[in-house]
């Protein structure tokens, strides 16, 4: 079942360099689209309602993908690697992967 359970990828992202970035952004929407993702939120408005850490996002992304295999299969493609590249001379960025959990299954 785990195959068919929607996966998220979740990203805090600081641009450093806006004009790199944006080639970035036109790079990766075709390769995510084509593992099957979709944003859910991309870059939008953000309010801290609780933090146990020192944690302070700047700029935040949600993609869903059909399963945590056509995630990382994004993640890992070749075609990602120069894409990646770009990203990591343009933004310093956490990403997690996570899979929809209990969400997932129905009841």
């Amino acid at each position: 079942m785990g195959d068919r359970m929607p996966a998220y990828l979740i990203a805090d992202e600081t641009i450093t360099d806006p004009a790199v970035f944006e080639e970035y952004k036109r790079a990766v929407l075709p390769l995510i689209s084509k593992y099957g993702g979709r944003f859910l939120s991309r870059g939008g408005d953000l309010e801290v309602l609780e933090a146990g850490r020192d944690w302070t996002p700047d700029r935040m992304v949600i993609i869903e993908f059909p399963s945590m295999a056509a995630l990382k299969e994004w993640y890992n493609c070749a075609d990602y690697a120069p894409v990646r590249d770009i990203r990591f001379r343009s933004a310093t960025s956490t990403l997690v992967a996570l899979d929809a959990g209990s969400a997932g299954t129905v009841a």
